[in-house]
């Protein structure tokens, strides 16, 4: 089997990539920046492919290439550069997806794992935990795409039988993040503080935004491809995260209790807050995919907090 990885350069790329190479697999990352230092260590052990997903042409010419017969789509613009630039979103993760989807047409790729996101809800939520079949009234242009991505795909598995599968991620935590969004206030509480240097949260105190472990993010991707297909009922799933969702100053109080010298303060940044507002409310119910794949959650808070300290000091 020959895997492409879009998006691969990020930090949950480079960790799926890694459990691939251990599975024996050779995999293949599209991304439009350079390679990482993450991965210099196994540069012999992949195929690096700078591009960005704008061009269908590229995207069938690779996946010809290198015989692809499963996909990973990860690469695309998140929450922040998003609502900042909503036409450059579109064409990245509306337009970028359909070239995923109809190059993995045109080529015969067998499987498209799709990165989706809870930021599909927002609005209209009801008093119960959210489900796979809650409502989705995003406010946000990140939390749109998606939604229209979720849609795209299913469309593919119904027209052209395409085994599209996706997760409903809630904000992924690891050490390396570079990409300003709405959550990146929980890696760089960390890193600032195992840098030595000072760092104001840009959310309040009381903020609860779901998340989970980069590590925990990558295993479900390839527990969710390895399930048969006649597992798959739902199809797009949400996976909860950490429960329950911890506050920022849960957060504060753990990394100072770790980390001593940690300084750590809060200056709350309305637009963010507002871009939080939705998200912190969610309690996520991810029966689905606990029953039909398997999954379960590894990291708890405090078990993330030490692997993501000995990730970052390891590097």
């Amino acid at each position: 089997m020959t895997t492409l990885i879009t998006g691969g350069a990020g930090f949950l790329g480079t960790y799926l990539t890694k459990l691939l190479i251990a599975e024996g697999e050779k995999p293949v990352l599209l991304d439009p920046a350079p390679m990482p230092e993450t991965l210099k260590s196994v540069s012999a052990e992949i195929e690096y492919v700078r591009n960005s997903l704008d061009c269908l042409s590229i995207l069938i010419n690779i996946i010809r290439k290198y015989s692809v017969d499963r996909i990973f789509h990860l690469g695309g613009m998140l929450s922040a550069p998003s609502d900042e630039n909503p036409w450059a979103a579109f064409n990245t993760n509306v337009a970028g997806t359909y070239n995923v989807l109809e190059a993995a047409r045109l080529e015969g790729v067998k499987q498209v794992i799709f990165s989706s996101t809870i930021a599909v809800y927002a609005k209209d939520l009801p008093a119960t935990p959210v489900d796979d079949k809650t409502l989705q009234r995003p406010t946000s242009m990140y939390g749109s795409t998606k939604v229209f991505c979720e849609l795209l795909g299913r469309f593919y598995a119904r027209k052209f039988d395409l085994d599209f599968r996706a997760i409903r991620l809630p904000s992924v935590i690891g050490p390396g993040a570079r990409t300003m969004n709405m959550s990146i206030y929980n890696c760089w509480a960390i890193e600032k503080s195992l840098n030595g240097e000072p760092y104001e949260l840009f959310c309040e105190p009381d903020t609860r935004c779901p998340v989970m472990y980069f590590k925990d993010a990558g295993r479900a991707f390839l527990l969710l491809s390895q399930a048969g297909r006649s597992q798959i009922k739902t199809q797009v799933y949400n996976i909860a995260g950490i429960v329950p969702a911890f506050s920022a100053q849960q957060l504060v109080n753990l990394i100072t209790r770790k980390i001593p010298e940690a300084r750590l303060t809060f200056k709350p940044d309305p637009a963010m807050v507002e871009l939080l507002r939705g998200i912190g409310s969610l309690v996520l119910d991810d029966e689905c995919a606990r029953v039909e794949w398997g999954w379960k959650i590894k990291y708890s808070l405090e078990e993330m907090l030490d692997d993501f300290i000995r990730e970052f000091k390891s590097k």
